[in-house]
């Protein structure tokens, strides 16, 4: 079963419609481009780069791979794999893991922004994250320079737990500068996560697919600082639109642009204004997610 869910662009439902027409994980990897055809909604090309995916699927060189780094599996079907995950659109068949498991994360939030933070929206990345991890809430982010940064190591020093999810492989982690910051995360409790393989570099359209799942391990993203057109947006748009989560923005400067993306979600009503951590407190504890957790 690991070698189907490893092998590149087969999905839990891809993988579901394939044992559900073939009969069996085993007959799925000695099937033909023929026999994989038949499968419904599947043309001949996707068959045939199905097929191709799965004879290049090698788990036992990936999980030595994983191990050499300390790290390890949970696909889809583990016990371990994080339920907020299960519930998205398009959910990662397996994950590579460094650090504290995903299973019990509690309420986590994500805190998203631009790599290009001003000081302003340092501090309040700084003031917002310390203070939900001090309560409690994991900080989920992507790990790239500037606000998520920020939020990581905030996070880190208020002793609370946060989890970043890479745009690239766990043996290559992007940013490079930032792999001290990562080993720290690990140290304090936290956790490295990627659904690409081990060794693959960053790339750009890598960083899409990482922002489902840091929007997906979350109960909503918190837009600190980003203009209209970033990752930032991406990521609180597809929390809102396709994962049915929330979304809240920090106002910033009407002077910079870089608050123009938080402001256009508070002005056209998918994301609610927060001054302060204790509103974003105040909405979990209202929504129930302290008494869940």
């Amino acid at each position: 079963m690991l070698r189907l869910l490893l092998a590149d662009g087969i999905g839990p439902a891809t993988a579901r419609r394939l044992i559900d027409h073939l009969g069996s994980p085993s007959a799925v990897l000695r099937a033909s481009i023929d026999a994989v055809t038949q499968v419904d909604g599947l043309t001949p090309r996707a068959a045939t780069a199905i097929v191709k995916s799965i004879a290049a699927s090698d788990p036992e060189a990936e999980r030595r791979a994983l191990q050499a780094i300390g790290a390890r599996f949970v696909a889809f079907t583990d016990a371990e794999f994080p339920p907020m995950l299960c519930d998205i659109p398009d959910p990662p068949a397996v994950l590579r893991i460094r650090g504290k498991p995903l299973a019990n994360l509690g309420p986590a939030l994500a805190v998203v922004g631009t790599r290009r933070a001003s000081a302003y929206g340092r501090r309040q990345a700084w003031r917002f994250a310390s203070a939900l991890a001090s309560a409690g809430i994991t900080i989920i982010s992507g790990g790239a320079r500037g606000i998520d940064a920020e939020a990581h190591r905030a996070a880190v020093r208020a002793n609370g737990r946060t989890v970043v999810v890479l745009g690239s492989g766990l043996a290559r982690p992007y940013p490079p500068e930032h792999e001290g910051l990562f080993d720290e995360v690990v140290a304090c409790g936290g956790t490295i996560v990627s659904d690409l393989p081990v060794r693959q570099p960053p790339r750009p359209g890598q960083f899409p697919r990482r922002n489902r799942i840091v929007s997906g391990l979350s109960i909503g993203v918190l837009v600190v600082e980003a203009p209209r057109r970033s990752g930032a947006m991406i990521t609180a748009r597809l929390a809102i639109e396709d994962q049915g989560r929330e979304a809240w923005a920090i106002p910033g400067s009407v002077e910079h642009h870089h608050s123009a993306g938080g402001h256009q979600a508070i002005a056209e009503g998918w994301a609610a204004l927060v001054q302060s951590p204790d509103d974003l407190l105040q909405w979990i504890d209202d929504a129930g997610w302290f008494r869940s957790s």
